[in-house]
């Protein structure tokens, strides 16, 4: 009998270190997970300048042509296309038909100013069209007899134009020419920064170069095969070219080659984000190719139905435009979560940037802030990124708004004078980061103490 019960208490304390066994094993795997759970939500989701997937379409305006060229408004309001057929289109950013015109020939180039101000037009009969925002013709002139090229300042104060006669024209929205120059050959390609500050050109004959508002030619740099086009960022630091040999060239302001990337198909248009952050590259491939700065790599492909042949981003670069030989023009929502901030960029200093002097009828706004490369807004309207000088503005009282992604918005109201110059200066404040996963960590927690509780409760 003492053996027996000896044998039982025996059994009972090894089933009880057992079972004492079982818990910790159970509870540790619990903590272990819960660990891990922290760990994972702890990780951000998309790291800077990273994509999540395909690129989704928002809609489609489809016309019986080949679409030549596409353009958004700087504002990210208005879209225009143009092609074969002469007739150029301009849609809301929804894809609605706001209006459309006629022209003399097939539209080789088109560009769009912010809130759909002023759209222009370039065609293969040398016309070069300015319309009002309600699609009438503000005016008309004749370059040579081919107009291969055309782009609007922001605000749609400057119209740059590249012609078959070898020249580069730059007009102001009033149809006055600022200046003309003889660069000979065929200018296939122009872009204009969003403060009018740098002119971007890219010819037939293998070069792309650059030039200040007055016409002065800052650089150029010989190509292995035909500059098909150009583009300029939104602020101005980055200009970048599209080759018939399918290589996309990416330089500083100062003309530097910065990185180049290669598609190994004809790139017929180019577009740049804000601080060349993104990159979109149309092509003979039939697709539009989306290229990474920080990568320098691309990093997505865009696919249409046939040969793409204008490509256009908003200035962020979350939003594309693509034309094609199909007379489709598609708009998508692309992938990209986040843009770098502009202090990961060093800050230059543009010696070129013009001061545009105001006159009698007009008031002047220069606009700044800190750090720089930040959104300015005069009324609500979108005048490009700081430093940026607003021109042709009237006398009186003007709401600015600055502002740029991870630092609060300055907003003030200013009171303008005609030919006078006022700056503002905008002093930007970081705003507090607050992790998306704070929730998600609590939440984690909470169910791995409820489940340890459970397993303690069904233990006892």
């Amino acid at each position: 009998m003492k053996d027996i019960i000896t044998n039982n208490i025996t059994n009972t304390m090894k089933n009880a270190g057992k079972d004492a066994a079982r818990k910790l094993e159970v509870r540790g795997a619990i903590l272990i997970g819960l660990l891990l759970i922290i760990a994972f939500c702890a990780v951000p989701a998309v790291s800077a300048g990273a994509y999540t997937g395909d690129a989704t379409q928002l809609w489609e305006f489809k016309k019986n042509t080949n679409f030549i060229d596409t353009d958004i408004s700087h504002d990210d309001t208005f879209v225009v296309t143009g092609g074969v057929i002469p007739k150029v289109y301009l849609l809301s950013v929804n894809g609605n038909p706001v209006w459309e015109a006629d022209v003399d020939g097939a539209v080789n180039g088109v560009s769009v100013a912010t809130a759909g101000m002023y759209t222009a037009a370039g065609t293969k009969k040398g016309g070069l069209y300015l319309f009002d925002r309600n699609g009438a013709t503000l005016w008309k002139l004749t370059l040579g007899d081919n107009v291969y090229d055309v782009a609007l300042s922001s605000g749609g104060t400057y119209l740059v134009a590249g012609s078959d006669d070898g020249c580069i024209y730059l007009y102001k929205n009033s149809g006055e020419q600022v200046w003309k120059k003889k660069i000979n050959g065929n200018i296939y390609g122009v872009s204009i920064s969003d403060d009018g500050s740098i002119i971007a050109v890219g010819k037939r004959e293998f070069e792309v170069s650059a030039y200040d508002l007055q016409g002065n030619r800052l650089w150029s740099k010989k190509t292995p095969e035909q500059v098909l086009d150009v583009d300029v960022s939104p602020d101005g630091s980055v200009i970048v070219a599209g080759c018939s040999d399918g290589r996309v060239y990416v330089y500083d302001r100062e003309g530097n080659l910065v990185w180049s990337y290669n598609i190994r198909m004809p790139v017929n248009g180019v577009s740049a984000s804000i601080y060349g952050s993104y990159i979109a590259a149309a092509s003979d491939d039939t697709y539009t190719h989306i290229l990474s700065e920080k990568t320098r790599a691309e990093i997505l492909k865009v696919p249409s139905l046939a040969k793409v042949r204008g490509a256009a981003l908003t200035v962020t670069g979350t939003n594309l435009a693509a034309a094609s030989d199909d007379g489709t023009l598609k708009y998508y929502a692309l992938p990209i979560t986040y843009t770098p901030a502009p202090e990961a960029t060093p800050e230059v200093q543009y010696p070129n940037q013009p001061t545009v002097p105001a006159t009698a009828a007009s008031a002047v706004l220069e606009i700044s802030s800190a750090p720089s490369g930040a959104l300015a807004y005069v009324d609500n309207v979108y005048k490009g990124t700081t430093p940026v000088v607003v021109t042709e503005l009237t006398a009186g009282t003007h709401s600015v708004t600055v502002s740029l992604d991870g630092y609060s918005s300055y907003s003030t109201q200013v009171e303008l004078s005609a030919g006078r110059t006022t700056s503002v200066s905008a002093s930007l404040a970081p705003t507090a980061k607050t992790s998306p996963v704070t929730v998600v960590t609590v939440i984690a927690a909470a169910i791995g103490a409820l489940l340890i509780f459970a397993v303690g409760r069904r233990d006892n």
